[in-house]
């Protein structure tokens, strides 16, 4: 019976420091948009993609609404091929969600920018070709996506470990309007540390309803 609790243990301590992979990828030209995010463990033993070849808007009588085809990939295989509609209202219920959940949790946020710590960057590409028809306001524009780039950039680097030094391109288009631009990023994080931080938001979230409880007043 000894070795059955060693072999779990094992297996326990082993999932606990795997290193889970993260693959981000935005691609536009034109018009067209292309979301690609992969996962991935065991140096890519066990992975699954999710790809949005598609994203486009829509008006409709609520609002406008976002549209997007995804697509799940799993060994290379297509496994499910679903369109999606983001409305308004579906918008409003996820935040309100969020809500209840930071009232719920106090100190939720400390929570997690010591887990975005952990998070280790080990590639950060971002890559634009453009133009807007006209020198000057192409040049304009330039300077402005530059300045954006950098802010995004130093975003990140704050909130996770940079391991690496981004790689930004701005390619200026002088006699034409027209955009193309690539974004990718990997991330690194131990399957462990995702675990505590979901158990603690767990704990914080019944501590918090049961506070709720408490302090409701009492009915007659």
């Amino acid at each position: 019976m000894s070795w059955l609790i060693g072999i779990v243990l094992f297996l326990l301590l082993m999932l606990l420091i795997t290193p889970v992979q993260i693959h981000l990828y935005y691609g536009r030209v034109g018009e067209n948009d292309h979301i690609v995010v992969e996962l991935s463990v065991w140096y890519r033993l066990i992975r699954r993609k999710y790809e949005i070849p598609m994203v486009f808007m829509k008006a409709t009588e609520e609002g406008p609404e976002v549209v997007a085809k995804v697509e799940t990939v799993q060994h290379k295989t297509k496994t499910k091929d679903k369109v999606q509609d983001l409305t308004r209202k579906q918008v409003n219920k996820w935040y309100h969600n969020y809500r209840e959940v930071l009232e719920r949790v106090h100190d939720m946020q400390p929570l997690f920018a010591k887990f975005l710590r952990r998070i280790h960057c080990t590639r950060l590409e971002w890559h634009t070709v453009m133009g807007a028809g006209q020198a000057s306001e192409t040049g304009a524009l330039t300077g402005i996506i530059w300045a954006v780039k950098s802010m995004i950039v130093g975003a990140i680097s704050n909130a996770i470990s940079l391991r690496i030094i981004p790689s930004l391109s701005v390619q200026p288009v002088w006699n034409q309007a027209f955009i193309r631009t690539q974004f990718q990023c990997e991330l690194h994080v131990i399957l462990g540390h995702i675990f505590l931080v979901v158990f603690r938001l767990f704990i914080q979230l019944r501590k918090g309803r049961t506070r709720k409880w408490r302090t409701a007043p009492s009915e007659a």
